[in-house]
């Protein structure tokens, strides 16, 4: 599982050097709501409205929505402190965490 996870995170972090990644949560929801958002990716501890309001918006979009790591451990993969949300606005990145995720489905 932490292999699975450092390929995600590794992969994620080649999406931000690529400029495909929104962060925050407010970010995250505004290009689910303009429809650029083709992945969003959060911690396993963001707080729950933040996390309810994420998949809401995950499930009536139809945007897989995966939970990795921490948000220090996603905020490092980012090249910043912490991170709450990530949002993935490329589909080839998309394809590409969703094969390493191994299909990748909304919870």
């Amino acid at each position: 599982m932490i292999r699975l996870t450092e390929k995600i995170l590794s992969m994620t972090g080649l999406a931000v050097r690529a400029g495909k990644v929104r962060f925050g949560v407010y970010l995250t929801l505004s290009a689910c709501d303009a429809g650029r958002a083709k992945l969003v990716i959060i911690p396993s501890d963001l707080g729950g409205s933040n996390r309810r309001g994420i998949e809401a918006k995950c499930k009536n979009a139809s945007i897989p929505l995966i939970t990795v790591a921490d948000k220090r451990s996603l905020g490092k993969a980012c090249g910043r402190e912490e991170t709450a949300a990530v949002c993935i606005c490329d589909e080839n990145f998309k394809s590409a965490i969703l094969k390493i995720y191994g299909g990748g489905v909304n919870d």
